[in-house]
């Protein structure tokens, strides 16, 4: 790609619409695809200053620390609104990846509770139990998801791994049959609706500024002499 013209619009943009959370979250997003680590952190951190209610700048960032092995800050980043489940997906992997497996589940469960409309924290928690070979667990776990949200393609996906995996092949023939009668080919033919099949809605209410540790983490960041250069075509 053109990652020149890619960060020239960027910057443009970020320069008429500072407080454009979006724009710094792709920004950072593009440094981080060329391996600029820095970079993309310091664009994170001036991004939360600018638009501390952007909750992606939160989850990438947090992404960021936990790829290079910081699982302190990664922790710091997850954003308090409970209802966010990428925050509850994210917080369970910083655990998984620092071998606190009996964690995972709880943040799983708990994320369920409080975002009872994510998807993904159904496919993750399933996945989760069939890896601890708590078949009949990850089964309810993917059923209950796919009765929330009939048309969230990859839980029918990671329940027919299941099914292979046990040789359920009377499980696998009613999977196949139901996914065939929600996700047709006909594009002639109207897909079935549902409120509840189309992802996670944050409903949070957001908070004004950044939070303590966050800003200071922020702060931190920004206020080195050589990273203000990166930002100096912005500002």
């Amino acid at each position: 790609g053109n990652f020149k013209t890619a960060s020239a619009l960027f910057q443009c943009g970020i320069r008429n619409i500072p407080s454009h959370g979006a724009l710094w979250h792709g920004y950072a997003s593009l440094e981080l695809k060329k391996d600029k680590i820095h970079n993309a952190r310091v664009l994170y951190a001036a991004g939360l200053q600018k638009a501390p209610n952007h909750v992606p700048l939160y989850q990438g960032w947090a992404l960021l620390e936990l790829r290079e092995g910081n699982y302190q800050d990664a922790k710091k980043l997850i954003t308090k609104k409970q209802n966010n489940g990428s925050g509850w997906l994210i917080a369970a992997q910083i655990e998984q990846e620092q071998g606190n497996h009996g964690m995972v589940s709880l943040l799983l469960r708990r994320g369920i509770e409080c975002a009872p409309n994510d998807p993904e924290l159904y496919r993750r928690l399933g996945e989760y139990l069939v890896g601890r070979n708590q078949y009949n667990d990850a089964r309810e776990v993917f059923e209950k998801g796919m009765e929330l949200n009939p048309l969230h393609a990859p839980l029918y996906h990671s329940l027919a791994e299941l099914e292979a995996r046990v040789f359920n092949l009377d499980g696998l023939a009613k999977l196949n049959k139901r996914a065939a009668e929600l996700f047709h080919n006909n594009p002639m033919e109207p897909r079935p609706s549902s409120s509840q099949a189309y992802g996670t809605r944050i409903r949070a209410k957001r908070s004004r500024s950044l939070p303590d540790g966050i800003a200071a983490l922020a702060e931190k960041i920004v206020e080195d002499e050589e990273d203000k250069l990166l930002l100096e075509n912005i500002d």
